[in-house]
């Protein structure tokens, strides 16, 4: 009897042990990346792109700008790193996706009263809404962020995180970000000469895209964790100028517009965040990605 119970013990600590290490170990990584007009079609970079990502090892990755994708080129391009499975939002223009090794549960795929869309979708009891906002005008962006807003709180939606390319800035890089005198140049001559349009808020960058998500309790957790700021540049790539990485004349139009925003019951269980600005992404887009390690959520 005695023998018997010793055993029961330790099949019992054996558990504990397994279940205890199985916390400890699990981590979930999410990457989200503006992909450039599908790989501009040029598969030396969608090749880069599927080497990197396959050394990174994610369990979620959105993408924003699959440019002529079709739900097959998807599905094949997720295969090529892993997941079994994807998500297309629609087959024309620019589109945005979201692929898995978990299977994706698709709740809705919104085009209209959005610049290019709204996807949203749940994996392993999160919801995970990917947009790419426009590039044009901050008064669009703020009304597509206030429109996420309400369907996230009209959905009841505690456990969400928001990724794309918001083309928006965080209050969280204004001390930086003002300082940036040739970008303001930039964008203010790119608005006189657009005046349909409009990326500045009169004389002033625009924060109220990012307030707006902020507001409602989301995490800016890149721009909270990520120091010193510069190492949150996530657009432009030297790609696009047809520069070298490190380039001097990158820092005075660099910018943060590449997001993984997480809600409050998500945010705790942040363990790494990095925007992949190195070297090593050159030739595949002109953003860089941005991703986020979180550990368990508890049920």
């Amino acid at each position: 009897m005695r023998n018997l119970i010793k055993f029961y013990w330790i099949i019992a600590l054996l558990f504990l042990c397994f279940t205890a290490k199985s916390q400890v170990d699990y981590r979930m990584k999410i990457i989200s990346y503006n992909i450039w007009n599908g790989f501009e079609h040029t598969k030396a970079k969608a090749d880069k792109f599927v080497h990197w990502i396959g050394q990174q090892q994610p369990d979620i990755v959105a993408l924003e700008e699959l440019v002529d994708f079709k739900e097959a080129d998807l599905r094949q391009l997720a295969r090529s790193y892993g997941h079994q499975y994807s998500i297309l939002l629609k087959e024309k223009g620019y589109s945005v996706g979201i692929t898995s090794c978990y299977p994706i549960t698709l709740i809705k795929a919104q085009v209209d009263a959005f610049w290019h869309g709204m996807l949203h979708v749940k994996i392993k009891d999160i919801d995970f809404i990917v947009t790419h906002l426009s590039p044009f005008s901050w008064k669009y962006r703020l009304k597509e962020a206030q429109q996420i807003v309400d369907y996230i709180k009209n959905n009841h939606l505690d456990n969400c995180m928001i990724m794309g390319d918001l083309n928006a800035y965080s209050p969280l890089d204004a001390i930086w970000l003002e300082h940036k005198d040739h970008l303001r140049k930039n964008l203010l001559n790119w608005d006189q000469a657009h005046p349909e349009y409009g990326n500045m808020r009169g004389q002033r960058f625009d924060y109220s895209v990012l307030s707006t998500f902020m507001a409602a309790g989301f995490d800016d957790c890149i721009g909270r964790m990520v120091f010193p700021e510069n190492k949150r540049v996530s657009f432009p790539t030297a790609t696009l100028y047809g520069w070298n990485w490190g380039d001097s004349r990158l820092t005075a139009v660099a910018e943060r517009l590449d997001y993984i925003l997480l809600s409050e019951s998500l945010s705790p269980l942040v363990k790494e965040v990095e925007v992949h600005n190195g070297p090593d992404l050159e030739g595949i887009s002109d953003h860089y990605p941005v991703s986020v390690v979180i550990g368990q959520l508890e049920k």
